[in-house]
C-alpha cells in the first residue's frame, strides 16, 4: 500500500522522522511532499530556512521515505495534489496536530482514500520547528557570533 504525507518540514528534527517511520509502517512505500518556500511564504507567512533543493535532498537521504516532492507553490493546504494526482495513494497520514484535518478528511473521503491521524510519539526530547528557530534566535541576541570561530 502506498501512503502520502504533506507538511512543511522546514526545519527537520526528530519528531518528523518518527513521523515518517510510523506513516512508512501503515504500508510499503511512503511518499513526502513539503512545502515550496513561496508556498511557505504565502501559506504560513514567513520564509523557509533553507532552500528548497536543500529541503529535498535532505528528505531523500531519509530511509523510510521512498519518493519526495516539492509542493505547488500557490496550493496552500493541497499543495500536495499534484503528488497526489501523480502517485494515487492508498492513504493520506497525519499527524493528530494537523490543523487541517477535517479538510483532509473530506478530501480522501471525496476520492476513496483512507486518511489515517498518527499520534505523535515522541521517543527522544520533544522539540518542534519553531521551537528550534526561538532557540537560534536567542542565542544570535545574546551575542553568539554568526560565523563560526576558526579552529584552533
Amino acid at each position: 500500500m502506498k501512503v502520502m504525507v504533506s507538511g512543511t518540514y522546514d526545519l527537520l528534527h526528530a519528531g518528523h522522522i518518527q513521523f515518517f517511520k510510523d506513516a512508512r509502517a501503515l504500508g510499503d512505500y511512503l511518499v513526502v511532499t513539503f512545502c515550496s518556500a513561496p508556498n511557505l511564504l504565502l501559506y504560513k507567512g514567513y520564509e523557509a530556512s533553507m532552500p528548497d533543493d536543500n529541503k529535498q535532498l535532505l528528505l531523500e537521504s531519509i530511509r523510510y521515505i521512498d519518493k519526495v516532492y516539492r509542493g505547488s507553490d500557490d496550493g496552500g493546504i493541497f499543495d500536495f495534489l499534484p503528488a497526489f494526482e501523480i502517485e494515487k495513494p492508498d492513504i493520506l497520514a497525519v499527524t493528530e496536530d494537523d490543523r487541517h484535518k477535517e479538510e483532509k478528511k473530506e478530501f480522501c473521503d471525496s476520492r476513496g482514500v483512507k486518511f489515517v491521524v498518527l499520534p505523535k510519539r515522541n521517543l527522544v526530547t520533544q522539540v518542534s520547528s519553531f521551537g528550534i528557530a526561538k532557540k537560534v534566535t536567542e542565542q544570535v541576541l545574546k551575542g553568539v557570533p554568526a560565523e563560526r570561530p576558526p579552529l584552533l
